[in-house]
């Protein structure tokens, strides 16, 4: 049998974020070699024979291409329907019946989980590839490091503009640059969550590359990138492909909100992911359990011992071992 795995070329702004090619370091570890690697975004690209592969991620941002080509035996589990695109694919008889054909759906978040049995697909909540991340990465060597990987990255996009000086201009003409560059907030919250004397300690990661190197050059910084994570003494972000690496490794790590005004942006992503990490917040726990209708992990400022962080929760063990399964099972067939 071959076996392929997803490539994740099409960046914006000419850089590509990482946390793609993270979830796909989960799904290779359960791959006996990889004989391809597979655009994401052009799954319907001809293939000369028949291979399995894993479908965990973001998928739809070009929906023009689904469904994927016959060829491709695939396992969908993991799986995040972009929400701005759902009415393309759920109006496309073909793509329907191609998810109905390879149902169940194991959906990443209740988002997706939702699009999927209202439109009358056999689907379940899985939770996210990244959770079962300690096959590989997870390990007892340990650092004093602390890093904040994206954190807060609505408010601080210089990265973006760098690789892209155009986008300035329009962000300048539409107003959005007085988010993207608002720098003042992003520091005036960071204080409000966090001493300075940590800020001053914390490493500054960005999950994004230069989309001009190769595809394998961007899966050796997405390796380098889990095994950080997995040796720090604590980690914290606003990105979900960080925070759930580290629940996997055991690393502790503190969830820290973006912003969750936009429910097709933000919320449609997190319902379901979130609720198994530790939440980093000014906001009373009663707020945060309404906006997400569950019991979740809060914690406030005071309550972080910084040198003795709190372990994370365990909630997720019995999903990411069904998860661990599935994939298994799968891959045995």
């Amino acid at each position: 049998m071959k076996y392929a795995l997803l490539k994740h070329s099409h960046g914006d702004a000419g850089i590509v974020n990482y946390g793609d090619h993270i979830q796909s370091l989960a799904a290779k570890q359960y791959l006996p070699h990889v004989d391809y690697y597979i655009e994401r975004d052009e799954l319907n690209a001809p293939i000369p024979e028949k291979v399995k592969l894993i479908l965990n991620g973001w998928f739809t941002y070009k929906p023009e291409n689904w469904p994927p080509h016959e060829n491709i035996d695939p396992l969908f589990v993991s799986f995040h329907l972009n929400p701005r695109f759902a009415d393309v694919i759920f109006n496309n008889p073909e793509a329907v019946a191609y998810l109905k054909k390879h149902s169940p759906i194991g959906c990443r978040d209740f988002s997706t989980l939702n699009l999927m049995q209202k439109h009358g697909i056999d689907s379940y909540f899985s939770f996210c590839l990244t959770s079962t991340l300690d096959i590989d990465y997870k390990t007892d060597e340990k650092t004093e490091n602390i890093y904040f990987v994206d954190v807060l990255y609505d408010y601080d996009q210089r990265y973006v503009y760098k690789a892209d000086p155009k986008r300035i201009l329009y962000h300048t003409a539409t107003g959005r640059i007085f988010k993207t560059m608002n720098l003042p907030k992003k520091n005036k919250i960071l204080k409000e969550h966090i001493p300075q004397d940590i800020i001053d300690r914390g490493i500054v990661i960005n999950q994004f590359c230069s989309n001009k190197i190769s595809n394998e050059e961007k899966y050796e910084i997405a390796d380098e990138t889990l095994k950080k994570y997995s040796k720090a003494k604590v980690v914290v972000t606003s990105r979900i492909h960080c925070a759930l690496p580290c629940l996997a490794m055991g690393t502790p790590v503190l969830f820290l909100f973006n912003g969750l005004e936009d429910e097709s942006g933000h919320l449609s992503r997190f319902k379901g992911t979130v609720n198994h990490l530790n939440i980093l917040t000014t906001k009373p726990k009663a707020e945060v359990d309404a906006l997400f209708e569950a019991d979740m992990n809060v914690f406030a400022p005071e309550d972080i011992d910084w040198e003795n962080p709190p372990l994370n929760p365990v909630s997720n063990v019995e999903l990411s071992n069904n998860l661990k399964k599935i994939v298994q099972d799968f891959i045995k067939k």
